[in-house]
């Protein structure tokens, strides 16, 4: 995971370079992004059920990340290579005028800090109740960044969780 390392850069092969793709194009990348979020906490839940807490632990990493991604390509309209995000790049993609979203980045600068093997000894002690509150944690900061970029509910990150209905 270390190889993951978190600094914005858009690479090529010989320089930095940008495609210009259409809105629709844009849109869709955006979407992809977002599938491939849901797909790694569907990934990331089954996990859990299977006491593999700490693979657990890495698909939601994976997953905020996937929407850091897809945040980033709606913001600038744009499509580059590749993109790796810092956790300067993710305050600015995610921080709005109305909501500083410190909590947001300080979650997902620790579970990135978790996953990057910096302390083994987490991966021993976590516990089920506390894998519970991280997929719930992670799944609620997917829906929110995904609101702000997809206006129809059916395209927006959906909630892992089953919704309790309203009585």
């Amino acid at each position: 995971m270390k190889n993951d390392s978190l600094c914005l850069r858009l690479q090529s092969d010989s320089d930095d370079t940008f495609h210009t793709y259409n809105e629709s194009n844009v849109l869709n990348c955006v979407l992809d992004f977002q599938k491939l979020a849901q797909y790694q906490m569907k990934l990331a839940q089954l996990m859990r059920n299977h006491m593999q807490f700490y693979n657990c632990l890495v698909l939601c990493d994976r997953a905020m990340f996937s929407m850091g991604k897809a945040m980033y390509v709606h913001r600038n309209q744009i499509i580059p290579l590749s993109i790796s995000l810092s956790m300067n790049d993710l305050l600015r993609l995610i921080r709005t005028d109305a909501e500083p979203c410190l909590d947001m980045v300080l979650f997902m600068g620790t579970v990135h800090y978790l996953v990057s093997g910096e302390d083994e000894a987490s991966r021993e002690t976590m516990k089920p109740e506390e894998v519970d509150m991280l997929l719930n944690k992670t799944d609620h900061i997917l829906k929110r960044l995904s609101r702000r970029m997809v206006a129809h509910p059916t395209e927006q990150y959906l909630s892992i969780f089953k919704e309790k209905p309203l009585n």
